[in-house]
């Protein structure tokens, strides 16, 4: 097995604070109420929504090596939101969190000609799904996950749905998840419990940022991942006031002795 890496050089100073409650892990765990991992269905009303005739307002388009991704604004999302039942995306999006999309790894999946066609696929910390979304555009079945249940339902979901040629099979072609790593892990195993169900390829961005939650970010590559399979993790080399970054996780993985590891990609410019 192998793990490959994208790498990039830099800090990081923001955080977003739903995001925290998932990584503040190790000693703390009894003290915290873990969102539990659920499996979140796409309704008839999302798939019957007409995306054709959507204010162009509504949406951006970011262009990745000649692939146009659509993109609902997540700004016009939180300012819909008038309850407390959704803080969570609230505080991610006001604290520019890792919902903003992933266009530099984008366009290294797309630069490389990675394979993606009839694999399985798992963007892990979706966000807004950019990576899950060339993934299935280019012939994958793929489960996005995320922690926070509010990015998947009023985000990630709608983006997958802009972006589906046709809506009808995206059930088919897509599950979506929320909840912490450990619980979305046993999850997973539990309901494709065989290794030729596991995933190729597992995708994952500014997610390694917290020295504490690494542990539960590798055991999902480590217990998930085909055994030919490849993982693709970015992330900066540190990150400022939490001591996480690309290096301690690659010591991490070295340690266990269970994957090969690459750095495949490096910038001296910040994401």
């Amino acid at each position: 097995m192998a793990i490959s890496y994208l790498s990039t050089s830099g800090i990081r100073n923001l955080f977003s604070e739903s995001n925290q409650d998932n990584d503040d892990n190790g000693d703390k765990n009894s003290e915290l109420n873990w969102f539990p991992a659920v499996e979140i269905n796409v309704t008839e009303e999302q798939i019957a929504r007409d995306y054709d005739h959507e204010d162009e307002n509504e949406f951006m388009i970011n262009k990745i090596c000649g692939m146009n991704i659509k993109l609902f604004r997540l700004e016009n999302i939180v300012l819909k939101l008038k309850d407390n039942e959704h803080e969570n995306i609230i505080k991610a999006e006001s604290q520019h969190s890792d919902l903003l999309p992933a266009v530099y790894e984008g366009e290294y999946i797309l630069s490389q000609e990675i394979p993606l066609r009839n694999l399985k696929v798992l963007d892990l910390g979706c966000g807004a799904g950019i990576l899950g979304i060339i993934a299935l555009l280019r012939g994958s079945v793929v489960h996005f996950q995320d922690y926070n249940q509010e990015v998947i339902e009023m985000f990630t979901i709608p983006n997958v749905l802009l972006n589906s040629i046709d809506r009808k099979l995206i059930k088919k072609k897509a599950e979506f998840y929320a909840g912490d790593w450990t619980e979305f892990t046993q999850l997973s195993a539990n309901k494709y419990p065989n290794e030729d169900e596991k995933y190729d390829i597992i995708f994952t961005c500014e997610t390694i940022y917290n020295t504490d939650n690494q542990k539960k970010l590798y055991q999902v590559f480590k217990e998930r991942l085909k055994h030919n399979g490849v993982g693709y993790v970015a992330g900066k080399t540190y990150y400022f006031g939490v001591g996480g970054g690309m290096r301690q996780f690659e010591s991490l993985i070295k340690d266990d002795k269970t994957f090969n590891v690459e750095n495949v990609w490096t910038s001296d410019q910040g994401l």
